[in-house]
């Protein structure tokens, strides 16, 4: 289970999609149809400590949700802690090089991001270590990340709203540990989208929680189009 989980954070960390890598820039990007629908509101977020092989304005796109989400007002639950979250990438690939020819296939893609944050005093129980529900807190929105970038590069809505999340504590990150969130999309059809998580030290990629997060997305109107793996 260890060497297999260095493996997989060996392959997010060598970043191949910033050389040229087999798997394309995806849409929305600056060639993909109805680009021009895309918020405008973020067109001058600054996006370029976020590696990854999605394009400008997809990342711009995912973060306008995310900041939807963990809350821009202040009286929003755990705003400051969400506010402490750094992206630092975002990728969507295809199930093997085969099926790139110019965008990412419909019905085999993976998306995954990778964010950290610091373990500091108020996420913290009494014994100065990272609170259970706040480990939650972090999935919650790290997870959905994932799910969305998936969606915004198959062109549907990937939002909803929790349906289930399983949590595994396997040792715990004190005061000061640098956290290291990755996450994976499992599996979005119809209304269903799930993604794990592996919150890690980033240093040492010692693992402090694993998770898996289900969410429900909105229902679908006659003819919408679904995103299948």
């Amino acid at each position: 289970m260890s060497s297999t989980r260095s493996q997989h954070q060996q392959q997010e960390t060598s970043w191949p999609s910033d050389n040229n890598s087999a798997f394309p820039v995806i849409p929305p990007d600056s060639t993909a149809p109805n680009s021009s629908s895309s918020n405008t509101s973020s067109s001058s977020l600054d996006v370029s400590s976020i590696r990854g092989n999605v394009s400008d304005q997809a990342k711009r796109h995912v973060m306008d949700l995310l900041a939807y989400y963990t809350g821009v007002k202040e009286e929003s639950f755990g705003v400051e802690i969400a506010q402490r979250l750094q992206m630092r990438s975002m990728n969507v690939w295809a199930a093997s090089p085969g099926n790139a020819s110019g965008r990412i296939p419909r019905r085999a893609s993976e998306a995954q991001t990778v964010f950290e944050i610091t373990v500091s005093k108020d996420m913290c129980n009494p014994y100065g270590t990272l609170h259970g529900a706040c480990a939650c807190y972090i999935v919650d929105p790290c997870s959905m990340s994932a799910i969305v970038v998936l969606g915004a590069a198959l062109g549907v809505d990937a939002t909803g709203v929790s349906q289930s999340m399983n949590l595994i504590w396997h040792r715990p990150a004190k005061i000061g540990t640098k956290l290291r969130a990755v996450s994976t999309s499992i599996f979005i059809e119809g209304r269903i989208r799930t993604a794990r998580v592996e919150i890690m030290d980033s240093e040492t990629d010692n693992l402090y929680v694993s998770a898996i997060h289900s969410t429900i997305g909105p229902k679908l109107e006659s003819g919408a189009r679904l995103a299948k793996l």
